[in-house]
């Protein structure tokens, strides 16, 4: 004859829970931080500054391929001076794209240097390891240097258009940011909390 496992009503009182202590860690206090916290935290600050300047290009960009498209589709034959005018005005802004491009290589090569400075694998602020800081980091610079190189492409080919269509996918391209996914943008968002620019809610 089977026995069937009878359920037990368990009930913890309150003081039964042990107490959780969190470890001081280097970058726990974000003052007057040195080594291998100071410089990781130097380089979210760097990062996050970047992006926002990032962004206002983007916008800027945004609206000038936005006319280029409606030129390209009214006449995709259309080269007129207006035409090239839009054309210098989105060079200058992926010119100024490519400066945050390099900043964003910059930043790979100084956090894999923090990484590999600081190898233990305690974490250095709430709850990241230098790797695990360095690694999100990366990823994040990466989706940038990558949406800059589709905004190159936008750049060389959206003026030569061939049809309405041709047009405004070159103007989506641009203004999607698909390198830029939302995991990218919370990712970013959790770099500021772990480095004490956002609050911890």
């Amino acid at each position: 004859m089977s026995h069937t496992p009878k359920k037990e009503n368990t009930v913890l009182k309150e003081n039964e829970y042990s107490p959780v202590i969190l470890r001081q860690t280097p970058g726990a206090s974000q003052k007057n931080l040195t080594g291998p916290p100071r410089v990781a935290r130097d380089i979210v600050a760097d990062l996050y500054n970047n992006i926002q300047h990032w962004n206002d290009s983007h916008i800027k960009g945004a609206q000038i391929v936005k006319q280029i498209a409606i030129l390209k589709s009214e006449d995709h034959r259309n080269y007129s001076p207006q035409l090239e005018e839009y054309t210098n005005d989105l060079f200058s802004v992926v010119l100024s794209l490519d400066i945050y491009r390099k900043h964003f290589e910059h930043y790979n090569t100084q956090i894999k240097a923090v990484s590999k400075l600081e190898k233990n694998s305690e974490p250095i602020f709430i709850s990241l390891n230098a790797t695990a800081l360095a690694n999100a980091v990366i990823d994040i610079a990466n989706a940038y240097i990558a949406e800059f190189k589709l905004k190159k492409l936008v750049l060389e080919n959206i003026a030569h258009s061939k049809n309405k269509h041709e047009a405004m996918f070159y103007a989506a391209c641009w203004a999607h940011q698909t390198r830029i996914t939302s995991s990218i943008n919370v990712t970013l968002e959790a770099l500021l909390v772990e480095t004490g620019f956002r609050p911890i809610n």
